[in-house]
This record gives C-alpha cells, sequence and structure tokens, in this order.
C-alpha cells in the first residue's frame, strides 16, 4: 500500500456568495459571506491557492480537488486520521 505522505487538515474559510435580484442599499449591508468548513488533505499551499484532496487510493492518486483562495482562509488546523488498517 502507497502511504499518504499529506497531512489531513480542516480549513475554515470565506466564500464569495451571489444574491440575484433588485435590492435596496440597506438590505445590501445586511448580507454576509458564507463561512465554510472543508476537511482533504493539504497538498500545497502558496500565497494564491490552497490546493487539498478529498481521497487518496492506494495506488498514491488523489480524487476530487478542490482549490481554495489563500486569502479567503480563516484557520488551518492538522487533524489526526485514524485508519482500521
Amino acid at each position: 500500500m502507497n502511504k499518504n505522505q499529506y497531512k489531513p487538515v480542516c480549513i475554515v474559510w470565506h466564500d464569495a456568495r451571489l444574491y440575484t435580484g433588485t435590492y435596496t442599499k440597506d438590505e445590501c449591508e445586511k448580507v454576509k459571506m458564507c463561512l465554510f468548513t472543508t476537511l482533504g488533505y493539504l497538498l500545497e499551499k502558496d500565497d494564491i491557492t490552497t490546493i487539498i484532496a478529498e481521497e487518496y487510493n492506494d495506488e498514491g492518486d488523489y480524487r476530487n480537488i478542490m482549490l481554495i483562495p489563500t486569502g479567503s482562509i480563516i484557520s488551518i488546523q492538522n487533524m489526526k486520521l485514524v485508519t482500521a488498517v
């Protein structure tokens, strides 16, 4: 079995929102950014992009890759991976 070299992490970050329609200025000032919590394996992080993968297999491949704007990240916490193997 090919061992995963990347650490599991929990990332809390702000994502963009889109409100379609017409709104008053007061209504616009009440809308807020979404705060997301995403779990995955941290593959790479630089000043622009943080890349995580949802899964990895025994051949060393990764699946379901997500790119998060690094500037949108509030926190990254390392997680402990518990396996049955």
